[in-house]
């Protein structure tokens, strides 16, 4: 049985990427007292936010069958997530209450390459992920 097939991994990456846009665009987000004196709590939650981006786009991208780099993935996944994340940051510079950080940037950067390498060892895990990559090159 396929998990994911091209079109709603592909669908779900989209998803994922307007969640992300509407934090970020939340003009001065409320302060969580327990998590918010923990310094560079924010780069946390933008690990996993852009982990879970790289996750997901890494089953997005349809690879030539039989050919399963997933080093190459994650690097691709990683610029392409380097760009929205710089990108995203940008946008925040305009956003009241927000900041735009090149250390967001970096996590951003760092953790979808981390994402789209666990989504690598998922599907070399998983014969019927595998299987789902060859057919979706065709």
């Amino acid at each position: 049985m396929k998990l994911l097939s091209l079109r709603r991994a592909r669908i779900l990456t989209a998803v994922w990427a307007v969640f992300m846009l509407a934090l970020t665009s939340w003009p001065s987000p409320p302060e969580v007292p327990v998590v918010s004196s923990i310094p560079n709590f924010d780069k946390f939650v933008h690990s996993v936010l852009y982990g879970v981006l790289g996750f997901l786009a890494s089953f997005a991208i349809a690879w030539p069958a039989g050919k399963r780099r997933p080093l190459m993935r994650a690097l691709f996944v990683a610029g392409a997530i380097a760009v929205w994340g710089t990108l995203d940051e940008i946008h925040q510079a305009w956003i009241p209450g927000r900041s735009m950080e090149l250390g967001d940037a970096v996590a951003d950067t760092s953790a979808g390459f981390v994402g789209a390498l666990a989504a690598g060892l998922v599907v070399s895990r998983r014969p019927a992920l595998s299987s789902l990559e060859s057919e979706a090159s065709t």
